[in-house]
C-alpha cells in the first residue's frame, strides 16, 4: 500500500489530502409491482471514490497527472493509497482551482475528482 496515487504503472507524488468511499449496491433490473412491493436484481456492491489532491510545487507533475485524468479513455488501472493492487476504474468531474496573488505566480491550489470502478467489488448471490 503506497501512499500516492498510481495510475497506469505510473505513481503520482502528489499529496491525496482526502479520500472518501462510498459503496454502491447497484441493480440489474428494479420494478415495481401495482401493490407497492419492489423487486430487484441486485449485481453487486461497487465501492467508489471522490478524490482531492494537494498539487505541490512540481507544476510539471501535477500538468502531467491532470492530463491522464482527463484523458479520454474508457479506463486506467488505478491503485489508491488504501488499495493493495490496481483495480480498473474511471476519474469523473475532475476539477481544479487556480489562485492568482499579486506578484506571485499562479498556483495550483487543489484537484478533486470521483473515482468509479469498472466491475464490483462484491457480487451479489444467485
Amino acid at each position: 500500500m503506497g501512499k500516492y496515487l498510481i495510475i497506469d504503472g505510473v505513481e503520482y507524488k502528489v499529496g491525496v489530502v482526502e479520500l472518501k468511499r462510498k459503496g454502491d449496491i447497484l441493480d440489474k433490473t428494479a420494478n415495481r409491482t401495482e401493490d407497492g412491493d419492489l423487486h430487484r436484481e441486485v449485481i453487486g456492491t461497487y465501492y467508489n471514490f471522490s478524490m482531492k489532491i494537494r498539487p505541490g510545487n512540481d507544476y510539471a507533475l501535477y500538468d502531467r497527472l491532470f492530463w491522464v485524468l482527463t484523458e479520454p479513455v474508457a479506463y486506467h488501472e488505478v491503485q489508491l493509497p488504501t488499495m493493495n493492487a490496481p483495480v480498473k476504474m474511471y476519474f469523473g468531474s475532475i476539477q481544479d482551482e487556480v489562485v492568482f496573488t499579486d506578484g506571485e505566480d499562479t498556483k495550483y491550489k487543489s484537484l478533486s475528482c470521483n473515482v468509479i470502478c469498472k466491475l464490483p467489488s462484491r457480487y451479489a448471490e444467485g
